[in-house]
């Protein structure tokens, strides 16, 4: 027992005392420590948790470690939120990399469920069953059991250009009778994005926009018209890319469209004339289809830590 003890203990230096420095991207660097764990918990298992800050990051800990540290618990909150969410100074692959990585090497896409589900689902369909203890070992078992030597994903920091297209497909039905202006629209990539021979988005990743604006059909024949702004997609390491529709992703998406053609500028304006991928209408009213296939382009360039691709 004393053996087991140090063992663990052994685990948690490696992970807390020791570990390499972190770079989080600018959109986190001003969270609030409540804001952190609600985001870590999310990762994690998909929804916050209750209990006290204390309680909360014993679990935490727990399954992330395998045991729980008894330093300050601001302190606990913001390094197990670096690292989680944030990207090794030391040129390792993030966490989020990592499992980002065994999914994709399993599957050829992301889902960007919580990662508890995922480390389960990975480890059910190399082993029959899922583990158990610490996330972070169960991790690394899981990346040298998809072909990657001694655990260790090859990565690299490189930007994503400006005005780069990306595929995607809206996983959820879309329609001018239905939604409202505000309303969420989530999509995913269709096909990987690489820079060179690096991966910075892979296929499945999640992406996020919103409703801008919703016409209703009305008189002298005018029909409905849903207007969807497109926000961001999740690269590789979990950075929110910036994305929009431009000229480029229009004419991408005029051609996967056919002589029917799509009306866009700025956000995608989904009429019942210019729809894309396969959408249709029901009366007057505008339907897009999950699964309909449209186009964004990128707004900025982008720095991002990309996987080195090594073939299959």
């Amino acid at each position: 027992m004393k053996k087991f003890f140090s063992l663990l203990t052994a685990l948690v230096f490696s992970f807390v005392m020791f570990a390499p420095g972190f770079a989080l991207a600018a959109d986190n660097a001003a969270l609030s420590t409540s804001q952190k764990l609600e985001k870590v918990e999310q990762m994690l298992y998909g929804n916050t948790q209750g209990g006290s800050l204390i309680q909360r990051m014993d679990m935490i800990e727990n399954d992330v470690y395998g045991i729980a540290t008894d330093d300050p618990v601001l302190g606990r909150v913001t390094r197990m939120y670096d690292y989680l969410v944030g990207i090794p100074s030391n040129g390792e692959a993030s966490f989020a990399t990592k499992l980002n990585m065994v999914e994709w090497r399993l599957k050829e896409s992301m889902s960007g469920d919580p990662a508890r589900s995922r480390i389960e689902e990975a480890e059910t369909m190399l082993n029959g069953t899922p583990s158990t203890g610490a996330f972070a070992i169960r991790l690394e078992n899981l990346l040298k059991l998809t072909a990657y030597a001694d655990g260790v994903v090859p990565v690299q920091i490189v930007t994503l250009p400006k005005d780069s297209l990306l595929k995607i497909t809206f996983t959820e039905e879309i329609s001018s009778r239905n939604n409202k202006k505000g309303d969420e629209v989530r999509f995913k990539a269709a096909d990987n994005l690489y820079v060179n021979d690096v991966l910075v988005l892979p296929k499945g990743a999640n992406g996020i926009g919103t409703i801008k604006k919703i016409r209703k059909p009305s008189a002298f024949g005018r029909d409905a018209r849903v207007d969807i702004e497109f926000m961001y997609v999740y690269g590789i390491d979990g950075t929110k890319i910036p994305i929009y529709v431009g000229e480029l992703a229009e004419q991408e998406a005029k051609t996967i469209a056919g002589a029917a053609g799509a009306s866009i500028a700025g956000c995608i304006a989904l009429g019942p004339v210019g729809l894309i991928g396969g959408a249709f209408i029901k009366g007057k009213q505008v339907v897009i289809p999950a699964g309909t296939l449209s186009v964004v382009q990128t707004s900025a360039d982008k720095e991002v830590q990309g996987a080195i691709y090594q073939g299959q």
